[in-house]
């Protein structure tokens, strides 16, 4: 193991800032920027109305998404009503709701460089 450090630590110095000797040694780049980014739009694959006063949101996760949030309006938009947060994105279940009522439903991400992503594209679903 010393010696794998020893010629990792002699090829890091003699390639320093030369990428194409860098790469005609064997190692790979690594990079080490951790820094935080925008999060990517989350989509909901789904709304599930299997089980009354209860809808089911079924959504795809974006990278770096620590935790999913979700929203529902009654009126078209116009108001909102926020539930959450869920651990994940795959199966996030909102009750209780009204059956009869038709509810039009977002997500989001939480994380990020902003704190969370765009809301998804709507779907909506009436409720059992």
């Amino acid at each position: 193991i010393d010696s794998l450090i020893k010629n990792a630590l002699y090829c890091m110095g003699e390639t320093r800032h030369n990428l194409d000797a860098l790469l005609t040694s064997g190692y790979e780049v690594v990079s080490k920027n951790r820094s935080s980014s925008p999060l990517d739009q989350p989509a909901i694959l789904d709304v599930l109305n299997n089980v009354s006063g209860q809808l089911t949101v079924r959504g795809q996760g974006v990278l770096n998404g620590r935790m999913y949030r979700a929203r529902t309006s009654t009126d078209g938009g116009k108001t909102w009503t926020e539930w959450g947060p869920f651990n994940g994105a795959r199966r996030m279940l909102l009750q209780p709701v009204i059956p009869g009522t038709t509810y039009m439903v977002e997500i989001c991400a939480l994380g990020g460089s902003t704190g969370q992503s765009q809301w998804s594209d709507p779907i909506s679903r009436m409720a059992t």
